[in-house]
């Protein structure tokens, strides 16, 4: 759930910087199909980590409480 939220607010905050760039930022040779793959990939990889990280933290508290 949590790397869930963070993924989503990483991706407005990617598509708004990609907005407040100058029209020649787009005069490169990227298609659009790859800058879509690019944010769908990085966003899913930290929201795996996050995920990851919050599981295992869980775990942690959990054996901790029950000592």
């Amino acid at each position: 759930m949590t790397g869930e939220r963070q993924s989503g607010r990483m991706r407005i905050q990617y598509l708004q910087a990609m907005l407040n760039q100058d029209v020649g930022y787009f005069d490169i040779d990227t298609s659009t199909g790859e800058i879509v793959n690019s944010i769908s990939t990085d966003t899913a990889l930290v929201q795996d980590a996050i995920s990851e990280k919050v599981r295992g933290f869980n775990l942690m508290c959990n054996h901790i409480a029950e000592l």
